[in-house]
This record gives C-alpha cells, sequence and structure tokens, in this order.
C-alpha cells in the first residue's frame, strides 16, 4: 500500500492524503481507485502501477494538462522516494512506506550498559600552548608598547 501526499494548496480539496494499492487509476471519474474531484485532472488522469521488477511507475492516460515527475512532461516514469509528481495542479509525492510497514516496523534495540560497570580512562595530555609570533617593531609602535 502507497500513499499520495497533497504537497500544495488546492482550492475545492478537503482531503490532503490518498492510500492506494497498485495497480490504480488516478482520475476524477467517480468509481476509480483514486478519484480526486477537482478540474484540472482528467477523468483518467495516470496510472500508477509496478513493473516486472517491483518498481512504482507512473503512466499518463492521455491526460489534457499532463502528467509530470519533478518538473517534466512524462508518459511514463519510474517514480522514487522524494520525487513530486503533478497532475494538474496538484502537486502530489508518494510515501512509499506502507501503513502495514509503519505497524510492523521492528525497533532495533538499544545497548545499554550494564549498571556498575567500570571504563577504563587515560589522563589527558597536559595542554602546551602554542608559542605567539614575535610582534614585529612597527606594530608594537602601533599599538603602544
Amino acid at each position: 500500500m502507497y500513499k499520495l501526499v497533497l504537497k500544495n494548496h488546492v482550492d475545492g480539496l478537503s482531503a490532503c492524503s490518498w492510500f492506494f494499492t497498485p495497480p490504480a487509476v488516478v482520475g476524477r471519474e467517480p468509481g476509480i481507485a483514486l478519484c480526486i474531484d477537482h478540474d484540472s485532472i482528467s477523468r483518467k488522469h495516470c496510472q500508477l502501477a509496478l513493473n516486472a521488477e517491483g518498481a512504482l511507475l507512473i503512466k499518463d492516460l492521455g491526460s489534457t494538462n499532463g502528467t509530470y515527475v519533478n518538473d517534466s512532461r512524462v508518459q511514463q516514469a519510474i517514480l522514487m522516494p522524494g520525487q513530486v509528481i503533478q497532475i494538474g495542479a496538484l502537486l502530489l509525492e508518494v510515501d512509499f512506506s506502507s501503513a502495514e510497514d509503519q505497524q510492523t516496523r521492528v525497533k532495533r534495540p538499544t545497548t545499554t550498559r550494564p549498571q556498575g560497570s567500570v571504563y577504563a580512562t587515560q589522563p589527558m595530555e597536559p595542554f602546551k600552548p602554542v608559542p605567539l609570533r614575535e610582534e614585529k617593531s612597527w606594530w608594537a609602535k602601533l599599538m603602544g608598547r
């Protein structure tokens, strides 16, 4: 399961994210997988599907306003995390972590020190000041020294 997240404000939209399972057609036609009712989107605007390798693809379905990935118009493109999709007036980002992944994500064990453990330390070397450069005679006169 994936999630489309709206990245800009668009008048007339009440939702700001949509969950989907590929393949899913995006458009404003009632009854399709991702129905987003906005005038700038075609009835069947684009399709999100998995290719043979399991990568998420976006394919334009002959939309009027086009499908863009990172400001480039595409007919078909593989989507990567962080890329921004534009369909009509909407800027969308695909969240690749599914709801199931978030629920089953395993927390990594944290290492803790046993109580009362002692760590050997080494003394630090004494601080050695860096010698100052010799003052030039003109500088000493300027500074009143």
